[in-house]
Order: structure tokens, then C-alpha cells, then sequence
């Protein structure tokens, strides 16, 4: 209790410095948070959801992938194929605005079965989807960017096909991360709507077993060999590798990025620490005349650091995970699309509570253990000369 309340009675004093040094802690926590939800999401999608029996096909040359659509029904003939879908990617602007909506054209029949994310959907949502020609299934993000629900109608005007514009009406809501910021609509309208009969950019197969899916991959492949559009097939986690692969230097990059900052906070709170202990040297000593032992100075230091630092790591936490949230809702004048896709969690509430007392007591042991080593007499000799 004697060193609580020194802790307490001197961070009123020093109400300045503390400020200043809880807000670099704020700030820090801020970043650290969002960083760090960025990177882990990104790494948790890339390797979730994958399969080692679907496989993809795609042009193996050109970016983004489109290759003739007569192929389709060459590759779904392949013995060994037992269920088969594509996707079209489409990309526009709503009506009217500079909203960008992106979406993905696709087949109904076996859309849970042969989409990652969908295996839940509401089969009553497929069936409306077979029903409305113009329908579309809109993640929440969307929706809320474009102001539209649940049986309303919006026109997109196309950035892959210019001149085209799609008339759509949202008859269900996508409860998928993965699909949260897209519309999926029927691959039939699309090509009538765009004049895209001729083209697909992707296609997935079921292939059952892992060793079947390696056969059929080699004959796909085979099959197209020196023709106009070469196709290469690679199952869905060998994808994933492959993009996690392309990842993992800009991952371990930022992550570096975000272990410097908290290194840098470390030294810069131990110098400013240090600072004070040296200003405080007069008081160090009345404290040890007044019967204070040194662990006592050592432990007021420390947990002045401590505190400040865990108060301010839970409110830095804090802010990046209201800004999330008030980002993501739409409550902000302005919005950051990217960001809406990496919401913060709570959970980074007590993480910047505790990382941000870490902070505090490796930036203090120092400067703590100095203060402790304080000597009256010759701190009252300077005062005297």
C-alpha cells in the first residue's frame, strides 16, 4: 500500500510526462493490433477452406486467367472428374456512383457443394436463385456499401466488359467471411448480359481422392499442351501454398516492421524513464531520509511504468477495435474497404493490456534499478555546492 500510493501521488505530478508517454503507448498498441489482424487473417484464409481434392484449372499464362470455353466440356468429360463448376469474375460500378461492387458468376446446381464457404448456405437461397434469373446472393459488407437489401434491384456497370451493365436484385444474404464484400449471381445471365459465351476465367473439379486428382491434373494438363490457351491444373492446397509462399516474405516483413516498433517503444520509454529518474533524484533521496527501503523506490519506478503502460495498451487496443467497428458498420464519413475485411477482435483488448504492461516493465528495470542505487548524502552534496 506505501508503494501504491507513491505510484499514485506521482504520476498526478508528472501528470505531463505521463500523458505524453501513454499516448506513444496508445498509438503503438493502435498499430500493433491492426497489423497484426491483417497479417493473421490474410494467412488464416489463405490456408482455411482448402481441398486436396479439388482441383483448379486455369490459363497458365496470362493474369488474370480466361481460357476458351469449349474447354469446359472437354475437362468435365475426364474420367476421374466427378463434379465440375466455373467462375467468372465480374467487376463494375453500382448505377450511377463510383462504388465498386465485384462479384462471381457461377453455376446453381452444385453451388454449396462445389463452393468453399457456402458448404452451410440455405438451400431455400439456391432455390431462389434458380428462380430469379437476375438474382444475386450479396455478402453484408456489400450490401451495406451499396445500400440495398434483401429484395431490391441495382444495376452494375461493367469495368471488365465496358459498355455492358447488369440489372440485379439481391434475394439472399451470403453468411460467409469469405464472401463477405461479393455478390454471386448466375453464370447463364452473365454471359447473356456481357456477351461473355466465349470465355471462362476459372474452373473447379471434384476429384474424390488425392491420387485421382493427381491423374486427372496430368491428363488436363496433357490434353491442352501446346494449344492456343495451355491450362495449368494444381489442387486447391497446393494453391494455397503457393500463395501463402508469396505471402510469407511481405507477412514476415510487416511482422518485422511491427517487433521494431515495439522494440523501439521499449528504448524510448527507458530513456524517458531514465530522464526522470535523474530529475527525481532530489526526491529519491528524501524518500529513503523519510524510511523508504530501495525496493520500495524500485518497485514505485516500475510500477509506475507497469501501470501506465497497461492502461494505455488496453486503450490503444481499444481504439483500433472502435475504429474497426465503426469502419465496418459505415458509421464513419468516410469508410476503408480494406480494412472492413480485417475487423479487429476484443480479444485485442486484454492482449494490449498485457503486451502494453510489458512494455512498461522491460522499459523500466533499468532506469528502476538506478533510481534504488540512489546515495543521500551524495545527492544533498550536490544540492549544497
Amino acid at each position: 500500500m506505501k508503494t501504491l500510493g507513491l505510484i499514485l501521488r506521482n504520476l498526478g505530478r508528472n501528470w505531463l510526462r505521463t500523458t505524453l508517454t501513454a499516448m506513444a503507448v496508445v498509438v503503438l498498441l493502435a498499430i500493433y493490433a491492426t497489423v497484426d489482424t491483417v497479417t493473421s487473417t490474410i494467412q488464416e484464409m489463405v490456408q482455411s477452406n482448402t481441398s486436396q481434392t479439388q482441383l483448379i484449372v486455369r490459363e497458365r499464362w496470362v493474369v488474370p486467367s480466361e481460357f476458351p470455353r469449349r474447354y469446359v466440356h472437354k475437362i468435365s468429360q475426364v474420367e476421374g472428374v466427378r463434379d465440375w463448376t466455373t467462375w467468372n469474375f465480374f467487376a463494375g460500378y453500382l448505377g450511377g456512383t463510383t462504388t465498386q461492387v465485384r462479384g462471381m458468376a457461377t453455376r446453381m446446381d452444385n453451388l454449396r457443394e462445389m463452393t468453399a464457404g457456402l458448404e452451410d448456405l440455405d438451400p431455400a437461397l439456391v432455390e431462389a436463385m434458380r428462380r430469379e434469373k437476375t438474382g444475386v446472393l450479396a455478402g453484408p459488407i456489400v450490401l451495406d456499401r451499396i445500400g440495398r437489401e434483401v429484395g431490391q434491384t441495382f444495376s452494375v456497370e461493367s469495368i471488365t466488359h465496358p459498355g455492358k451493365t447488369l440489372q440485379l436484385k439481391v434475394v439472399g444474404v451470403i453468411d460467409s467471411e469469405l464472401w463477405a464484400q461479393t455478390i454471386i449471381f448466375r453464370e447463364d445471365y452473365y454471359q447473356q448480359a456481357l456477351g461473355a459465351e466465349d470465355a471462362v476465367n476459372i474452373m473447379l473439379l471434384e476429384a474424390g481422392d488425392i491420387d485421382n486428382a493427381q491423374r486427372v491434373a496430368q491428363q488436363v494438363e496433357k490434353m491442352f499442351e501446346n494449344s492456343e490457351a495451355e491450362l495449368q491444373v494444381e489442387t486447391e492446397s497446393a494453391g494455397a501454398s503457393r500463395i501463402s509462399s508469396r505471402l510469407t516474405t511481405t507477412m514476415n516483413i510487416v511482422s518485422l516492421v511491427a517487433s521494431v516498433l515495439l522494440l523501439d517503444m521499449v528504448l524510448i520509454l527507458s530513456n524517458s524513464i531514465g530522464i526522470t529518474v535523474r530529475e527525481r533524484r532530489k526526491e529519491m533521496a528524501i524518500f529513503k531520509v523519510l524510511g523508504y527501503q530501495p525496493m520500495h523506490i524500485f518497485s514505485m519506478v516500475v510500477g509506475e511504468a507497469t501501470l501506465i503502460g497497461a492502461v494505455s495498451g488496453a486503450l490503444g487496443a481499444g481504439l483500433a477495435w472502435s475504429f474497426s467497428q465503426l469502419n465496418a458498420s459505415g458509421a464513419l464519413p468516410f469508410r476503408i474497404d480494406m480494412l472492413a475485411q480485417f475487423p479487429v477482435s476484443q480479444d485485442y483488448l486484454l492482449q494490449g493490456f498485457f503486451l502494453g504492461a510489458v512494455i512498461g516493465l522491460l522499459s523500466s528495470a533499468l532506469p528502476a534499478w538506478n533510481a534504488q542505487k540512489v546515495r543521500v548524502a551524495d545527492v544533498f552534496a550536490a544540492q549544497s555546492t
